[in-house]
């Protein structure tokens, strides 16, 4: 089962598909970094509210995995979704969550 990933209302992410479950992350507006979503295949992204000032949420790659397929991106916050939606192919085995954290190159 393919899994997404997604932001709701301003204070959860949820995860759907081969991995189900949501992360409560509440303030990401007011943050520099987002919450970091670390996954089974490798990849690496970054949930934020408040995309471009809007009531959105913001999915952003920070590296693909081998089962990372793309973002469906949302520009509006009166659409359905209101909000990125993140897609991954079958076979995603887990989702940690790291809701502090810094990139070290």
């Amino acid at each position: 089962m393919a899994t997404k990933v997604w932001g709701c209302s301003d204070d959860l992410v949820e995860v759907d598909g081969d991995v189900r479950g949501e992360v409560g992350c509440y303030g990401t507006d007011d943050r520099d970094k987002g919450l970091l979503l670390i996954c089974s295949d490798g990849t690496l992204l970054e949930a934020k509210y408040g995309k471009a000032g809007m009531g959105v949420w913001q999915i952003t790659v920070v590296k693909k995995g081998d089962l990372f397929e793309d973002i469906d991106l949302c520009c509006d916050e009166d659409s359905k979704p209101y909000n990125d939606v993140a897609h991954f192919k079958d076979g995603l085995k887990w989702v940690y969550s790291a809701p502090d954290w810094a990139l070290v190159e």
